[in-house]
């Protein structure tokens, strides 16, 4: 990758970006960049919180700022986690407000049936049940200008290398306006 930016791994829940995430980390195409995981500095954050929404909102604010921090040291930070609400997006640009720095956007797909059976084999503490993920597997906001991964297509391993593959090429960066717009409102 030619220059520093940040690349933002997206998807509703039980897609596969975490694992992808994890894969590509240790990969040695992967020095040089920094992983955010969002839902982990949450819990850093707010061990105690019932996950409401200002409070997940202060998770993304604290994950933007340090990326923003290290974009700014020349750094390229792979952020990851769900971005399907408007307002994580804006709390991102809000960070990256003044920096030339690019945007790349990789959003997993996963079917509603498949992101409820990878949920009912994870065997963590979650907010989460069944019909939210359904939910919001159905009513994730895709995005044209990103890089689609279609999570069932192949092992997390196949989607590392080809996230890796992509950014090496020097991808466009997305239009960070449109991909705000596209965002999903709370409800």
């Amino acid at each position: 990758m030619a220059s520093n930016g940040i690349v933002v791994l997206s998807g509703p829940p039980c897609s596969g970006k975490t694992t992808a995430r994890k894969v590509l980390a240790q990969q040695r195409a992967s020095a040089g960049r920094i992983h955010l995981e969002v839902d982990s500095l949450f819990e850093l954050l707010f061990p105690e919180s019932d996950r409401n929404r200002d409070d997940r909102m202060h998770a993304y604010a604290g994950a933007h700022l340090l990326a923003r921090m290290l974009v700014d040291r020349a750094e390229t930070v792979v952020l990851e986690c769900t971005y399907a609400r408007r307002d994580q997006r804006v709390s991102l640009l809000e960070a990256l407000a003044g920096s030339a720095a690019p945007l790349w956007v990789v959003e997993f797909f996963v079917t509603p049936d498949e992101a409820v059976s990878r949920f009912r084999q994870r065997h963590q503490a979650t907010d989460l049940d069944e019909a939210l993920v359904r939910e919001r597997a159905e009513a994730f906001p895709y995005f044209a200008g990103a890089l689609r991964v279609e999570s069932s297509s192949g092992t997390p391993e196949h989607h590392a290398q080809h996230i890796s593959t992509w950014l090496r090429q020097g991808p466009r960066p997305v239009d960070r306006d449109a991909w705000v717009r596209a965002g999903r409102a709370w409800n």
